[in-house]
């Protein structure tokens, strides 16, 4: 029934082709009717062979987003604009999915009656599980985070083209955060956004210092998430309590539901880590408010 979809798949890049390489060749598995689906590699000013690369494969488009650089979501929104298919399918880079995830995402659009879908992304450890990849794994798009927020990350994520018509696209030149604001502002618009079991792909786990950037980048843009959805925050306030050591329960939400087995000595390291990022995530809150009343009063 969902074979009446064209989806077209968006993947913004920049100075990744090994990967992209990988996601390709997967992309050329898929069980959905290969007439029924286009592919645009967004390129955001990589400078390696990414644009030789797409060449060679045969109905995927490249096109080169440069006014705005390291920006994903500027990326996107030239990929949108590019598309042709009913619904717009945005996949990072580095996220591999099974053969089924697209024919799986879009039935789940006709089942679950929704506009928009995010799939269930599984995280790989690789060889060696660490207690930052363990962290990492917890931070992307979840089932309570979208039936009872009405958020998702755009790791994996369908949209149907008139949502895009209607909400308009992402910020441009943002950095961080945009995916979550957007989306709100989309279920706060009555489109309805679903958890899709089905439809899945595999995320390489971030490393500690990787989670420490990203999570830099992303405390940096929560003050913009909190002004949009209208809640009062004190970003300096929620500094202090972070700096005061966390009691050890809360690890239990870190570890609930995975799929390997969290040693006791893991859980010590655990606990590091997640000091340091969540410390990390409030300066960058702090940060991000004071960009944010800078922008605000320009």
């Amino acid at each position: 029934m969902s074979e009446h979809y064209t989806a077209s798949i968006v993947i913004p890049v920049y100075n990744q082709s090994a990967e992209l390489k990988t996601l390709l060749d997967i992309l050329q598995q898929q069980t959905y009717p290969k007439d029924k689906f286009e592919v645009i590699v967004a390129d955001n000013g990589s400078t390696d062979d990414t644009r030789e690369l797409v060449s060679r494969y045969e109905g995927v488009q490249h096109l080169l987003q440069d006014e705005y650089l390291n920006s994903s979501y500027s990326s996107r929104n030239r990929g949108v604009e590019m598309s042709k298919g009913d619904v717009v399918v945005l996949l990072d880079g580095t996220v591999l999915p099974e053969k089924a995830w697209l024919a799986e995402g879009l039935k789940c659009m006709d089942k679950l009656g929704a506009d928009i879908v995010t799939s269930d992304v599984k995280f790989d450890y690789g060889e060696v599980v660490t207690a930052g990849k363990i962290y990492d794994s917890n931070n992307l798009s979840t089932e309570s985070a979208v039936e009872n927020r009405g958020v998702a990350k755009t790791a994996s994520l369908f949209v149907k083209k008139e949502v895009f018509e209607t909400i308009g696209l992402f910020k441009e030149g943002a950095d961080t955060a945009e995916d979550v604001i957007w989306t709100w502002r989309a279920s706060q618009n009555g489109f309805k956004i679903k958890y899709c079991y089905g439809s899945v792909a595999h995320k390489k786990a971030k490393t500690f210092l990787q989670s420490v950037k990203k999570q830099w980048r992303d405390g940096k843009g929560q003050p913009a998430i909190w002004k949009e959805q209208g809640e009062e925050k004190n970003a300096v306030k929620k500094l202090i309590s972070n700096l005061i050591p966390f009691h050890p329960r809360r690890l239990d939400k870190l570890v609930a539901n995975k799929d390997i087995e969290v040693s006791f000595f893991m859980k010590v390291k655990l606990y590091f880590v997640a000091y340091v990022v969540w410390v990390t995530m409030s300066l960058a809150n702090v940060y991000g408010s004071y960009q944010l009343k800078k922008e605000l009063q320009d």
